[in-house]
Order: C-alpha cells, then structure tokens, then sequence
C-alpha cells in the first residue's frame, strides 16, 4: 500500500485541533529529530545565531501546532511585552507606568480566556440572571508563558537581569520544550546560557534517559491509571468506597506521573540541547510537612509565587498574623491560577490553612535536631493523605462529585480487596509499582541516570528499544492530553 505522502504532510504541517502537537506523539518526535540534528550541525559549524534562531522559528511552529491561529495572539502580546519593558528603560519617570502595563497585558489576556466565564457566571448567579456560559478556547500554556513575562519585566524593573535583544527576549518566552505546561523558567536562568549552547555527549545521554523516563510515567503509568481513575470520577455512587479510596490513590499517582513526566521530557530536551531548565519535582510525596510539600512539588511554580507575590505581600516581615495571611492569599491565588473553578479555590486555601497552620505549629525553619522516626511517619502520614484527599477537588467535575468521592471512600468493606485484586491486577500492580519507584531516594535516582549517560551506546541503544517497546505495548489508542495543559 503506497503512502499518502499528502496525509503525512498535513500531519506533520498544519494545527489539528483533534491531534495537538505533544510529546507521546510520533509526528513530535519526527519533528524534534530533525530540529536536533539541524541545530546541531549549526552549532558544529560555528553558527550559535542561526543554531538559536532555528530553535525560534521551530518554537513558533511547536504554538501553531499546539493552538492553531493563537500562535498570532501569542506573538503580539510577546512583541507589545518587549516594547514596554524598552520602554521601562528608555523612560525611568514612566518605569513604573510602563512594568504596570507589562504586568497588565499578558494578566488582562489571561483574565479573558481563563476567567471571563467564572466570572460571568458567578455574575449570572447573583443576579439571578439567565446565562449561557461563553465559548472561548483556552489557549495551552497561556498560564505559564504569563507568568514568564511578568518575571521578566519585575527581573528587568529590579536590576537582577539585563533586558537583552528581542530575539533572545523571545526565544525564552517561546522555548518549545517548556511552553505549554512548564516548568516556569527563569530569565536570569535560561538567557545567560544562550550566550554559549554545548551539545556535550553526557549531557545528551542525560537528556535521553530524562526524556525515556519521563514518557514512561506518561504513557505506562499516568495513561493508564486514567482509564480507571475516570470510571470512578465519572460516577462515584456507582462503586464501592474500597473503589473510590482507589481512585484516590491511582489519581495521586497519576498527576505527579503525568506532571513531573512532562516536565522530565521538557528537562530532557533542554539538556539534549546544551540548557539547564531546572528539576521541578523531588518526591514530593515523601514529604513529611505540608511545606516540605511544597519545595518538593512544582517547584518552578512555588517559587515564583514565593518571590513574585508571597515576598511582595510582605512575606513573613510584618508579624505571625500578617504571614499567615499572606501564606493563605498566595495559595489561594495559586488556587485560582490552576482553573477558573471555586473548587480550584478551595483547594488552594485549604493548602494556604495548612502551610499557616504549619508555621505557627513549627516556626519557620525545620528543626535542627532529627525528628524522631514516629514523628517522620505520621507526618508523612497526614501529608500524604491531605494532599491526596484535597486532589480530590482538583479531579472532580464539581463540588457535589468531591464530596461524593470523599464520603464513599470513609465507608470500605475490606473483603472486596481480593476480588478487586483478581478484576484490576494491572491497575493494582502499577499503582504498587509506582509508589514503591517514587520511595527511590534522589541519590538513587541520579547514580542510575549518571549510570546510563556512562554507558557504552550499545547498552543505551538496548535501554532504548526495551523502553519505546514498552511504551508501544502500553499505549492507548489515543494519546490522552498532559493534565497540566488545561492550566
């Protein structure tokens, strides 16, 4: 059967809003194969502006493929962004006029997409009025590449960066490995390191067992513990609570395997082309306080919230009340900044209650001396299953379905648990398996990447093949969106 090369083209050129470009695609990978080689070459032959401008462009068309027709959006607000931080410098009586407008542009196209329709609808209902919620598409990534711009131009305001040329300006807006779903880099990270890009034979096997890794915890992992995790969401009342206690745990596992895989694969790539985009999660869910909860996870988007609003909120200068204040406002805007949903707001200030709690508990810093080993573990104990039973919210389509999926899960009949057992081996096995592999210390973890970067490329190659043939065996037939692109 011949091939149809105009399929193929299509495929592989033009925005399908059925079939997004990402990462556990086979058209992505065809692409990155191509970008890598090509950007390679330019930077073999001398040619580090053209190698970086090819990422530019190749960037640009990741969007388009990601978004379609927004990709115009995205460029206008990135172009009006630089204008106004030149602006900034060029005019030092209107700086703080024009780092309002940086801020108010990229928030004010936010607010549209994201918020109008909670808004409109919270309207709606406090008039009493009838509404019918407006259809606008939420373009991926508008979340992450805003909050990019708005550290840029503060960065810029303050000193701690120089603003650089437009090219490079937009290169790290753009940059394709994180746009769409994180990690949130940092100018003052990434801009220097455009000053000299290696490919070095280390860093790209590094990048590699990244990458493998992290479409390990997409598709094995995440992909499939959503078939399930879906079901029960889907109708909780239906299952039993033993099935519903489950889905929490197979949902706990499946955001960290779907996030922290998206960001590997991100981490991945960047190394393969000679940058450092930071780790984003270490084991959060070995966390032993709800804080330590959150230097592990996310931790691009901690820290940002840390420095560019709990900090400017005064932080923890201003007295106990004021910090435990300023811990709940931060989280509840994190909250908010997740989905347009007051579920989203619960969520973040149940986790705003808990880190103020924490603080008045314990003070600010760790304690110097050992826990003993009965306090690691209940601490961990209550961690875990409050940041398991608040996902709840996070998962659920609505209030009423939360609640529905909490309550049942109080009520289990443990004789279920074999039978369970022999109907969803698989579930049951990779949830075991996941768990068990997130328990690995870091240290672990990184003497087996250092490992594999050392091995002779036989060894890689067979790695690989084990690794993309299991990928293949476990994929569903369609490749399900990363959780964290709808944000």
């Amino acid at each position: 059967m011949p091939l149809d090369w105009e399929a193929i083209g299509r495929a592989l050129l033009l925005y399908d809003p059925s079939f997004p470009m990402v990462f556990p695609t086979g058209s992505f990978w065809v692409w990155c194969i191509i970008v890598l080689g090509l950007y390679g070459l330019m930077l073999q032959l001398g040619r580090r502006q053209w190698g970086l401008l090819w990422l530019l462009a190749f960037s640009v068309f990741f969007y388009y493929k990601s978004v379609g027709a927004f990709v115009g959006l995205f460029l206008l607000t990135l172009s009006v962004e630089y204008l106004l931080v030149r602006g900034m410098l060029r005019y030092p009586r209107a700086a703080r006029a024009f780092l309002i407008a940086a801020i108010g542009v990229p928030l004010g196209f936010l607010g549209y997409f994201k918020y109008a329709g909670f808004v409109l609808e919270n309207w709606a209902y406090l008039t009493r009025s009838a509404f019918e919620p407006p259809d606008i598409f939420l373009p991926a990534g508008i979340s992450f590449y805003t909050f990019q711009m708005i550290s840029y131009a503060v960065d810029v305001r303050r000193g701690t960066i120089p603003a650089g040329s437009f090219w490079e300006y937009a290169l790290y807006i753009s940059y394709f490995p994180q746009l769409v779903a994180g990690p949130i880099v940092r100018a003052g990270d990434f801009l220097p390191q455009l000053k000299s890009p290696r490919i070095e034979g280390e860093w790209m096997s590094s990048g590699l067992w990244l990458a493998l890794q992290g479409l390990v915890k997409k598709v094995v992992f995440a992909d499939y513990l959503a078939q399930y995790n879906d079901l029960i969401f889907a109708n909780p009342t239906g299952y039993s609570g033993l099935e519903n206690l489950f889905a929490i745990y197979g949902y706990g596992l499946q955001i960290f395997c779907d996030f922290s895989g998206y960001s590997d694969v991100a981490i991945g790539l960047g190394r393969m082309m000679g940058f450092d985009l930071r780790v984003n999660f270490t084991k959060p869910y070995l966390s032993t306080s709800i804080t330590e909860f959150w230097r592990r996870w996310h931790i691009s988007l901690s820290t940002w919230l840390r420095d560019y609003l709990y900090i400017p909120l005064g932080g923890n200068q201003r007295g106990p009340l004021r910090t435990y204040l300023n811990l709940l406002l931060t989280m509840l805007i994190g909250g908010l900044w997740h989905g347009a949903s007051w579920r989203f707001v619960v969520w973040g200030g149940v986790h705003g209650l808990a880190l103020a709690v924490h603080r008045a508990l314990f003070g600010r810093a760790e304690p110097i001396t050992p826990k003993p080993l009965w306090r690691k573990i209940l601490g961990w104990v209550i961690t875990f299953h409050l940041v398991l039973g608040l996902w709840v919210f996070f998962r659920a389509a609505s209030f009423q379905t939360a609640l529905q999926v909490l309550e049942k899960s109080l009520h289990i009949d443990w004789t279920y648990l074999i039978p369970f057992w022999q109907t969803r081996s698989l579930f049951v096995g990779l949830l075991v398996a996941g768990y068990l592999l997130h328990a690995v210390p870091m240290q672990s973890v990184a003497r087996l990447e250092q490992l594999f970067a050392r091995s002779p490329l036989a060894i890689k190659a067979v790695v690989f093949v084990v690794t993309i043939q299991l990928i293949l065996q476990m994929r569903q037939s369609y490749v399900q969106p990363f959780i964290y692109f709808q944000f």
